[in-house]
């Protein structure tokens, strides 16, 4: 069953006689069963009326030629490429379009990146750098260093101390590295 909305887009090629039996024949039954529907229907009515009855009385001032005449001429005029593209960007770039674009985007740019976690075997895969990388930290009067390598994802930790300097008896201390 169509709902008043509906039936209120359609009331007018209703009225015309512009639709297919079937939904005219439904358009008609709603119409009839609902109040908020008839008075459209007889709003409609009226200004069509009034609209015949405007025309009729002034149909000989008009001269309908020349807008038909134009209106046949835009119909068989064929547009140039340059102004089917233009219509096709403007389409494009229309606010509903552009914002499913932003999401399509970053899907791209997401699968692209971690395409060698679905496909690990794959030879399409870049090769990454063999990078790791060594912290020295001095945590709580011990001394540790961190190595990271990022393509194993491996983390080794390493206590050790500082070698002594050569001059044990020297009040200077010297600069801590760690010994590996």
């Amino acid at each position: 069953m169509k709902n008043c909305e509906t039936i209120r887009e359609t009331l007018a090629a209703w009225f015309d006689g512009e639709l297919a039996a079937g939904e005219a024949e439904a358009t008609r039954l709603h119409v009839e069963a609902c109040a908020v529907c008839q008075e459209e229907r007889r709003q409609l009515e009226r200004l069509h009326s009034t609209l015949r009855t405007v025309l009729k009385a002034d149909e000989s001032k008009f001269d309908f030629d020349p807008f038909w005449q134009g209106v046949q001429r835009r119909i068989a005029q064929k547009s140039s490429w340059y102004d089917e593209v233009g219509d096709w960007i403007r389409g494009a770039f229309t606010a509903p379009r552009l914002a499913w674009a932003v999401p399509a985007a970053i899907v791209i740019v997401l699968a692209g990146l971690s395409i060698d976690a679905f496909f690990p075997n794959a030879k399409i895969v870049t090769q990454r750098d063999n990078l790791a990388t060594v912290e020295s930290i001095d945590a709580y009067g011990r001394n540790v260093a961190l190595l990271h390598e990022g393509e194993t994802n491996t983390t080794v930790i390493w206590l050790y101390q500082p070698q002594e300097s050569e001059n044990d008896s020297s009040t200077e201390t010297s600069e801590t590295k760690p010994s590996f």
